[in-house]
């Protein structure tokens, strides 16, 4: 396990020093926090976690910006009260110790689809569910209201060029209404080395494991494509 923590922390310090980007992880174990936390500038807690009172908890004491994904059943308001929890001060036991967060006023949404009973996708990225969102921060007063989207997941159904086509609609919605300007202000894209994925055994490099992915290619166009209608 230790051989695994030495082989992230290698990863982001590689990116760092090497690219001169800083980097993000997702925090699916709190109490594993402390080992990366200082090599990284940005903290997602998934669909599976964000109902966690202890993810929220811990989400309450980080310095960085902390986005919380809508789980998977697509429903916001358990989004939003990830968001509320993370945005006061806890006290609590982490690690074996009492500790007293100072709050988190960076915490913020991340949209990522949802699936219906049926198993059917409910995509949120669209202009209607972006408007929602904002009606729902206004209401909540919460601080600092910012969306990033995930392009994949349930957006997309885990159809990977899909993301492409999610990212220009999402810009055009910001395009046609200001108000949505300043509250979408990322994506989360799923790229890699080559597009798609693979089966463990086929063993390509650089092919994804796990969700499909944009190649390199793919995601180099797309990111033009956003520095210049974004």
């Amino acid at each position: 396990m230790m051989k695994g923590i030495e082989a992230v922390r290698r990863i982001h310090y590689r990116v760092i020093s090497e690219v001169g980007l800083t980097t993000a992880d997702e925090m699916l174990y709190p109490e594993n926090l402390e080992l990366v936390k200082d090599l990284l500038s940005y903290i997602a807690i998934g669909a599976r976690s964000v109902e966690d009172q202890n993810h929220r908890f811990v989400a309450s004491g980080i310095d960085q910006p902390v986005g919380m994904k809508n789980p998977t059943s697509g429903y916001l308001q358990i989004m939003f009260h990830s968001i509320y929890a993370a945005q006061q001060s806890h006290e609590f036991i982490y690690n074996n110790q009492e500790v007293k967060t100072s709050s988190n006023p960076l915490a913020h949404a991340i949209l990522r689809g949802g699936l219906d009973k049926y198993g059917n996708n409910l995509p949120n990225y669209h202009y209607e569910n972006l408007i929602d969102v904002k009606k729902e921060y206004d209401k909540l007063g919460l601080k600092n209201p910012f969306v990033v989207v995930d392009t994949n997941h349930d957006n997309s159904g885990k159809q990977f060029k899909e993301q492409i086509r999610i990212v220009q609609e999402v810009l055009h919605h910001r395009q046609w209404n200001p108000d949505l300007a300043p509250l979408v202000r990322g994506f989360m894209i799923e790229s890699f080395i080559e597009p798609g994925r693979q089966d463990l055994s086929e063993g390509i490099f650089g092919k994804s494991i796990t969700d499909p992915c944009l190649g390199w290619k793919e995601t180099e166009e797309l990111l033009e494509y956003i520095a210049t209608n974004g």
